[in-house]
């Protein structure tokens, strides 16, 4: 496949395949959820997501109905990495694409304010999460410029833009990240480095950098399409997008379905290879490759994130 725009991304999923699950179809009857975070209060009626591919011509049929309940909502549910809690939207997948998204949920307001008040609670699996990423990086190091600009999209406390720092790939390394608390606990040399913000289109100019890196990001957007389009006009030319996501297809789906940790409150599309070449081309992208990704964690805690009963995660220590 040619394309007439000169910019490339390599995609990356974590599992293997294997097949999904139907369950049966459900119509969406959105409440008006009334949430507390501290002293703030999030009311507003559940709003609609349609299919990021096939837009108004989707074909939805339910994987898993809602287990979300307004009062299991805190700050520390929007945290990146924490336990799974089996707290998720409605699941449905779209039968004309198999894309896989959460439908309805918390308006874009009140999502907004959930990330911003999130905090880092994953510091034991840093040194593991350094260990994955720059293994992909490793990958095309030959293939992106010398001293390239980087761009960290959702860079929490900023652990791996000093990483890369630190392992001399760059000079040039920024952030975005929503959550100031997370941001505060970024190490000095790198707090000026992140933009506390969502990502947006217009926080840097355009053709800016040489590479983005969109890790465990893409299926927390609301509207994927819009910061695709966004990351594009941000890339230089020849500019590469390292995106990684779950996989529907993958191992932990196959073993547990609705208990895999990919189904969870935060994740509003759920990718597999397919849709994710899908919505990158579509976009004016390049797929150069996509490939499953090595992860560095140990196995206990492989197991706490698993769906395996409680009793089990329990006692996993190794």
């Amino acid at each position: 496949l040619r394309l007439v725009e000169p910019f490339t991304v390599t995609l990356i999923l974590l599992l293997p395949r294997s097949k999904s699950l139907f369950i049966k179809f459900d119509p969406i009857k959105p409440a008006p959820p009334v949430i507390k975070i501290g002293e703030r209060v999030i009311m507003g009626n559940m709003i609609d997501i349609i299919c990021a591919l096939c837009g108004e011509k989707q074909q939805i049929k339910t994987l898993y109905p809602s287990t979300f309940n307004e009062k299991m909502i805190s700050k520390s549910t929007y945290s990146a990495r924490r336990f799974p809690d089996k707290i998720h939207y409605r699941i449905v997948k779209c039968q004309n694409c198999s894309l896989v998204f959460s439908s309805p949920v918390l308006p874009p307001g009140g999502i907004s304010m959930l990330y911003k008040e999130s905090v880092c609670n994953y510091k034991e699996q840093i040194p593991y999460l350094i260990k994955t990423y720059l293994n992909i990086i490793k990958k095309i190091k030959s293939d992106i410029a010398e001293n390239p600009k980087v761009l960290e999209v959702g860079c929490g406390n900023g652990f791996f833009i000093k990483a890369l720092l630190d392992c001399g790939l760059t000079k040039e390394v920024f952030g975005v990240e929503p959550g100031s608390k997370m941001v505060l606990h970024a190490d000095e040399g790198v707090r000026s480095r992140i933009k506390v913000n969502f990502f947006k289109q217009n926080l840097f100019p355009k053709s800016t950098f040489d590479l983005i890196l969109c890790f465990h990001v893409l299926d927390h957007m609301i509207d994927p399409n819009e910061f695709i389009r966004g990351a594009q006009a941000l890339l230089k030319k020849n500019g590469y997008i390292i995106v990684v996501v779950h996989d529907t297809e993958g191992l932990s789906v196959k073993l547990f379905q609705e208990k895999s940790a990919i189904f969870d409150i935060e994740h509003i599309y759920l990718f597999n290879r397919k849709t994710l070449s899908k919505i990158f081309l579509r976009n004016k992208f390049k797929v150069v490759q996509i490939f499953n990704l090595i992860n560095s964690y140990p196995l206990d805690y492989w197991i706490k994130m698993s769906g395996f009963p409680s009793i089990v995660k329990k006692y996993a220590k190794f």
